[in-house]
């Protein structure tokens, strides 16, 4: 188990610290005292105590991993020197949140000792770190035969003044960085702030072991930015790389999903039996070291798997300083034969490499460096102040922000592999979102990939849309701090012309409409679910006194109206109850056309954009208050359900004016795209029921309405101060399709009735959301089919989930994440006995 266990929360606090401080009258439950309560452990140890992790080499082993706890509970678990299969697909690295549940296999090759640790950056530092031996219990296994084919890199640690905004502009809205709203608290610089140009230290390549000519970059390798170079190997040979540090501190290079020695190891830790360090895991500055590393099949591409598996490469000194220093690049794994001479992949046309991380400048090795070198007043600056450290937190890809990053382009017609890759710490959740076009892993259709510290994926694009697109990060503090670029697809000689067919074509009139909206109509719910504390925890969100607006705000939603004279809305019937707060539930088959007749009958510009589909338009147009505007989605294969899909697939539309004001105001639905031979399917057997629910903390100080709001419903709006943390927390709704503590209605079914869920995700960091289904679980495809009950969601996670309902009752359905579950963030569900 790997989990924050927040000794704060327990029953035990005050015997604990009776028993345990020198002086308990004197404890003051402040936030550092909060902070030492907090306990990153695996199974309830920290650094390195968990005992009796032992196994033999060459014998099958079996994981199982799983999460608990809060918002801090992102665990990327990290098996040193060995691969493991999960899901039919190779990894080394496990993502964990709270009640997440993962068994993996693992056939250990490697004897030593191994660190298993969670590779989040907060955690590695809190101690989420445990030693697991591989012994060689049987002296007859034969070593493993050398590959006599061996690639060589030379690569040297070196140190550079990086800019995170060359162009000196927000690409996004035309104004200088260091004015822009958005992107001055990064690239201002004055006596008390560094600006946007940090020294970093930068893996950079080389022809020859003498190291006196770099490889020059080609002009597919322009996007790469900080990165390192890539490094690439097939299934049956071996990696060597002569690693020359020409820095200041000490260095090393550690690979993820290879196979090596201890003595070939990256990271510097100690082990339980001691002894010292080996000379690869710390390269001291102005030396040498070379590295060997093993590319067997056991650690090849599964058949499940893309020809090229992604992984990361970085220094592992103190992997904290070292990658937030900027030591990082991607290695690809392929299968043996699917390479050219030259290195690149032998399908595909294009090759992209992203890494999606905040640097954190604070963490750096050259923090004072560049507060030096920014011509600041070092005696001005407050290192503490937490202002001064969000400037230096860049949200960058590949170290660029706000549309600065050159070289992401391609053809229509082309075939991408996107290679994607995340590194950080507990803010590093990240759906990195590609508008126009959409691609496929581990067998399905997705247009948005999730990553966290240490995981990477590939993902293959088939691009049909031409001109510029945005790729970004959905969490919205994320997107509105940088992490967006631009890549552009262009008619070329050898694109095909688009001769895509839609054979059948729908109309649905939808309004953008300003209403009223409680999240809690009724709190009865809520106080019997917690009439075990001394005060409902749900009365800081909505209580509505002289400071908190509540639960009612003024909010603008999608409705469906029957024609295009918007005079009649269309009526809700009973088994759509559930949508809530969403838009109507849309519906789509391959080879559709869908036209959207939007009036936009609210008080500001907004607008209809669906993710997944085809349009004409890179960018969907804004309509003004009182106007209406057409929109057309097309519905191409790619656009529908993979192979390793459900027959339906969801996908979110909202307004784009301003994704997160917009989304935060209220506009989101579902649109659903099926196979079109799931209509015959569905005329010859009984119709499925349908669920789309949303989790999401509708953050209401980022809606257009805040003002009005706190007008409105303030008991005194005077005296309201918007920056209060007490007054922005109360406005942060968890909540299940905009209802919170129990308020959703009509999730209804019956026993043996075939249920389909759409579960969606969007939002901000604290949108890490694990739906769980009390009383049954469902079925999931991520190429096969797989069962669970509690399924992660995130920012730009869409998935069906089908349930076939075997025990009557009410069950609860909520977010597992323990500040969501006091916050709210649950509901029921009820099934009732089969219908006779």
């Amino acid at each position: 188990m790997f989990a924050v266990v927040d000794e704060n929360f327990s029953w035990y606090l005050n015997d604990n610290i009776k028993k345990y401080c020198s002086e308990p009258d004197k404890v003051d439950r402040n936030e550092d005292f909060q902070e030492s309560n907090k306990m990153h452990s695996i199974n309830g140890y920290m650094y390195g105590y968990l005992p009796n992790v032992t196994m033999c080499a060459e014998e099958n082993v079996k994981w199982y991993l799983f999460g608990m706890g809060n918002e801090a509970d992102i665990h990327s678990a990290y098996f040193h020197g060995q691969v493991l299969t999960e899901r039919n697909h190779r990894i080394d690295t496990i993502s964990l949140f709270p009640a997440t549940f993962v068994d993996a296999l693992m056939v250990p090759k490697n004897d030593g000792q191994w660190l298993l640790s969670c590779q989040v950056n907060d955690h590695i530092e809190g101690g989420m770190q445990a030693i697991f031996e591989v012994k060689n219990c049987n002296s007859h296994i034969p070593s493993p035969k050398k590959s006599t084919i061996a690639r060589h890199y030379y690569i040297a640690a070196e140190e550079h003044v990086w800019n995170y905004g060359p162009s000196g502009i927000n690409n996004f809205t035309g104004e200088p960085l260091i004015l822009d709203e958005e992107s001055k608290i990064f690239f201002e610089k004055s006596e008390q702030r560094i600006g946007g140009s940090y020294k970093k230290a930068i893996f950079v390549e080389y022809t020859s072991s003498e190291f006196s000519q770099r490889r020059k970059r080609l002009p597919s390798e322009e996007h790469l930015g900080l990165l390192g170079p890539v490094m690439r190997a097939e299934v049956g040979e071996t990696v060597q790389v002569t690693f020359l540090n020409r820095a200041t501190h000490p260095f090393s290079i550690q690979p993820h999903g290879l196979s090596y020695k201890k003595d070939n190891e990256g990271a510097f830790y100690n082990t339980i039996s001691g002894g010292p360090a080996s000379p690869s895991s710390h390269v001291n500055p102005g030396e040498k070291f070379t590295y060997e590393w093993e590319v067997p099949e056991t650690v090849g591409p599964t058949p499940d798997d893309p020809d090229c598996l992604t992984w990361i490469y970085y220094s592992a000194s103190d992997s904290i300083k070292d990658s937030s220093s900027g030591l990082v690049g991607p290695f690809l794994v392929c299968r043996k034969g699917s390479l050219l001479p030259s290195g690149k992949q032998k399908n595909v046309d294009k090759e992209f490499f992203l890494l999606a991380t905040v640097f954190d400048e604070n963490l750096s090795w050259y923090l004072d460096d560049n507060i030096a070198l920014s011509g600041g007043n070092p005696t001005q600056i407050n290192k503490e102040d937490e202002d001064f450290q969000e400037s230096n937190k860049m949200h960058s890809l590949n170290g660029y922000m706000y549309g600065s990053q050159e070289g992401l382009e391609m053809c229509s017609g082309d075939t991408v592999s996107w290679h994607l890759i995340g590194l950080g710490s507990e803010v590093d959740i990240h759906g990195i979102h590609f508008s126009g076009n959409t691609f496929l892993t581990k067998g399905g259709r997705k247009d948005t990939a999730n990553l966290f510290p240490h995981s990477s994926l590939t993902a293959l694009m088939k691009l049909d849309s031409e001109g510029v697109f945005e790729v970004a990060c959905m969490t919205t503090d994320h997107f509105t701090g940088g992490m967006r670029q631009n890549y552009e697809v262009r008619k070329c000689a050898s694109s095909p012309e688009d001769n895509e067919v839609y054979t059948h074509e729908k109309t649905y009139y939808i309004a953008a409409v300003e209403i009223e909206w409680d999240y809690s109509p009724s709190r009865t719910w809520e106080q019997e679910r917690h009439h075990f504390h001394d005060e409902s925890p749900g009365n800081a969100f909505l209580n509505k006194t002289d400071k908190f607006i509540g639960s009612k705000y003024k909010k603008v939603v999608y409705r469906e109206y029957t024609d295009k004279s918007f005079s009649t809305a269309k009526e809700r019937k009973e088994e759509k109850e559930h949508l809530g707060i969403l838009g109507p539930l849309l519906v789509a088959n391959v080879g559709d056309k869908i036209t959207i007749i939007f009036k936009n009958m609210a008080s500001r510009p907004y607008s209809i954009h669906a993710q997944g589909v085809k349009t004409d338009f890179a960018d969907a147009a804004e309509t003004s208050s009182g106007a209406v505007r057409e929109y057309v989605w097309k519905i191409p294969k790619r656009s529908g359900p993979a192979e390793g899909d459900s027959d339906c697939i969801p996908w979110a539309y909202y307004s784009a004016v301003d994704k997160v004001k917009d989304l935060y105001s209220g506009l989101i639905g579902t649109l659903l795209v099926c196979r079109r031979e799931h209509i015959q399917l569905l005329s010859t057997s009984a119709q499925p029921i349908q669920f789309n629910v949303l989790f999401l903390v509708f953050d209401e100080n980022l809606s257009w309405y805040l003002d009005e709001n706190i007008n409105t419903y303030a008991v005194n709006p005077e005296g309201v101060n918007k920056e209060d943390e007490e007054f922005i927390e109360s406005n942060k709704m968890h909540a299940i399709n905009g209802k919170v503590f129990g308020n959703l209605h009509g999730l209804t079914m019956h026993v043996g009735d075939k249920v389909s869920w759409y579960l969606m995700g969007m939002g901000n960091e604290v949108d890490m959301h694990t739906a769980h289904f009390h009383g049954h679980s469902f079925d999931y495809k991520n190429t096969r089919t797989y069962r669970a009950d509690v399924f992660d969601l995130f920012p730009g996670t869409f998935q069906t989930v089908e349930m076939l309902p075997k025990y009557p009752g009410t069950w609860l359905l909520h977010c597992h994440v323990t500040d969501h579950i006091h916050a709210g963030m649950e509901t029921t569900y009820t099934v009732l006995p089969e219908e006779r």
